[in-house]
C-alpha cells in the first residue's frame, strides 16, 4: 500500500490550559491504535515512515510533538521536567477510545515507562526504543553537547547538514536539504535553529547530578520489573546510551522483557535503520494485538 492511499490528519490534545500537543495520524480511528513518542529534540516527523508503515498494516498510529517540540506548544513556566511530559502523556491516551501501545524514543520511552507506573492499565504493550532505566553517561553527554551546541543558530542550512553528519557520522543519508527544515525555526537573527524550546534543556541539564540519576534509574527499573503488559527493547547495535551490558543487566531484573537488536543503528534506531526497525517491531505488535 502507498502511503497516499493511508489516511492522515493533524490531531491537536489540550493537555492544560495554555498547552496544546498536536500530531499526526495515520490510517483508520476504528483500527487498534499505536501512540509514536519521538526522543529529546526531535519531532513527531521523525516516526512519519513508521507510522504510514504500521497503518498500512492495519493499526491507527498517532505520532505527537512532545511539549516544547514542533507544532505543540511552548510551556510559558519552562515545566518541562519528565513529571509534565508524564502527565501530558496519561491525558492523551486516556482520551483515546481503546488502550494503544506505546512505542517510545529515548525521552518519550522513559515517559511512557514512567506514566504506566503510575497507571498499570494506560497500555497493552510497551517498547522502549534504545532507552533503558539505566544508561550511558557518554552517551547522554553527547546528546546535550549537541543540543546546546550552536546557540545563536545555523547560517544556512548547509551548516545544519554539516553539523548532523558530525553527531551521526554512521549514517550515510540524513536526507535533502528542505527534509532538515521541519526540525527548524528561523531565529530573529535569521540564523536556523532547532524546532524546540531552549528552556527545556537547560530544565533537563539542572536534574542532570548523579545523584537524581541514580534515583531515577531506581524508580524506572522498579517500573519495569513490574510492567503487567507486554514488553520489548528495540537497541541500536551501535548505540552509546544503551550498552549490551546495561541489557544484559535488564534481561537478569526483568526476564519478560523481550529484546532486539538493530545493526548498525545508533540511538536514533528509526532515523538510522527505518526499514530495518519498523519490520522488527511487526511481530510484537502483531502478538499484543
Amino acid at each position: 500500500m502507498s502511503s497516499t492511499t493511508i489516511h492522515h490528519q493533524i490531531l491537536k490534545f489540550q493537555t492544560e490550559e495554555d498547552i496544546t500537543i498536536v500530531g499526526d495520524a495515520y490510517g483508520n480511528p476504528s483500527d487498534a491504535p499505536i501512540m509514536l513518542l519521538h526522543g529529546g529534540g526531535q519531532t513527531r516527523n521523525s516516526w512519519k515512515k513508521t507510522g504510514e508503515t504500521l497503518a498500512a498494516k492495519g493499526w491507527y498510529v498517532i505520532a505527537t510533538d512532545a511539549r516544547g517540540h514542533g507544532d505543540s506548544s511552548w510551556s510559558k513556566k519552562g515545566e518541562y521536567s519528565f513529571d509534565y511530559l508524564r502527565q501530558d502523556l496519561v491525558k492523551i491516551v486516556k482520551s483515546l477510545a481503546r488502550k494503544p501501545i506505546l512505542i517510545g524514543a529515548s525521552m518519550g520511552g522513559i515517559c511512557s515507562l514512567a506514566a504506566l507506573h503510575y497507571n498499570p492499565d494506560l497500555a497493552k504493550g510497551l517498547i522502549l526504543v534504545d532507552v533503558s532505566p539505566k544508561i550511558e553517561k557518554k552517551g547522554t553527554d553527547r546528546i546535550f553537547a549537541f543540543m546546546s551546541a550552536k546557540p545563536e543558530g545555523y547560517s544556512s542550512l548547509e551548516e545544519v547538514a554539516q553539523a548532523v553528519r558530525g553527531y551521526l557520522p554512521h549514517r550515510k543519508n540524513i536526507g535533502n536539504l528542505n527534509g532538515l527544515k521541519k526540525n527548524l525555526r528561523k531565529l530573529p537573527n535569521g540564523n536556523y535553529s532547532w524546532h524546540w524550546d531552549p528552556a527545556m534543556l537547560k530544565v533537563w541539564q539542572s536534574k542532570s547530578s548523579d545523584v537524581t540519576q541514580k534515583e531515577t534509574e531506581v524508580f524506572l527499573t522498579d517500573a519495569l520489573v513490574n510492567l503487567a503488559i507486554p514488553a520489548l527493547l528495540v537497541r541500536g547495535g551501535i548505540s552509546d546510551v544503551v550498552s549490551l551490558e546495561i541489557v544484559e543487566e535488564l534481561k537478569q531484573v526483568a526476564p519478560n522483557l523481550e529484546y532486539i537488536d538493530v545493526a548498525e543503528a545508533g540511538h536514533m534506531v528509526a532515523g538510522d535503520s527505518n526499514h530495518v526497525f519498523t519490520e522488527a517491531l511487526i511481530d510484537f505488535i502483531e502478538k499484543v494485538r
